[in-house]
């Protein structure tokens, strides 16, 4: 089957990044260049562009160029959110994900250590949490304490992943702890300090068992 345009151009522009001439953050040849260089139409390397900036591979910025980006996870939201839309995943599918992910984030910092400077963003991001004084301060903070953990992972691939599934959860977390009562809000800020607590002392037992503690107060909300 012969290629199409953006095939070609997909399988040109990794070629590029395979053997190092282009890196995150570095400009692509041009239209004309990959017109010429590929033997296709410029209205085809314009759409084939398009297309890869509605996916978050690249960025096109109007007089200057279009440049390779570092948003995958962009993608990865997106293509969630289109099977959940097609119905091929459920909301309770994700929050299972999000819960089982979460805990292996937690076995994996425990398992290969962490930064002091991750303790300290960790410590500061439950700080924050502990500290919000309304809905609107604890769905930030809350989303804020989860990315911290996953960072802390240093791990590119697990980061990207769940930036992107955590992209899809957060609306739903919003929105529950928007209308949860003070005393459910009280309960989760406290639940994220046990899961602190356990991880900071590298007790995973401990730390499953408050993660799951958690996500059983999250559960909880979505029920009627």
């Amino acid at each position: 089957m012969e290629k199409t345009g953006y095939q070609m151009i997909m399988d040109y522009i990794f070629e590029l990044i395979e053997g190092g001439m282009i890196s995150t953050g570095d400009k692509l040849p041009t239209e004309r260049a990959l017109s010429e260089k590929l033997g296709i139409s410029r209205n085809s390397v314009r759409e084939a562009l398009r297309t890869m900036e509605d996916l978050g591979l690249v960025e096109c910025r109007q007089g200057s160029g279009t440049y390779l980006t570092d948003r995958v996870s962009e993608t990865f939201t997106k293509i969630i959110n289109i099977m959940l839309m097609m119905k091929h995943t459920t909301k309770d599918e994700i929050f299972s994900f999000r819960r089982y992910m979460e805990k292996a984030v937690c076995s994996y910092i425990i398992l290969n250590g962490c930064s002091e400077e991750s303790r300290r963003d960790i410590k500061d991001a439950v700080k924050r949490l502990l500290d919000a004084a309304d809905s609107r301060e604890l769905t930030e903070a809350d989303t804020q304490f989860h990315y911290t953990l996953i960072n802390a992972t240093a791990n590119s691939f697990m980061i990207t992943l769940l930036d992107a599934v955590t992209g899809v959860h957060k609306k739903w977390i919003d929105d529950m702890v928007t209308i949860a009562s003070d005393e459910i809000r009280a309960k989760l800020q406290i639940t994220h300090q046990h899961i602190t607590d356990a991880l900071l002392d590298g007790d995973f037992k401990r730390c499953e068992a408050a993660i799951d503690e958690h996500y059983d107060l999250v559960d909880s909300l979505g029920e009627p």
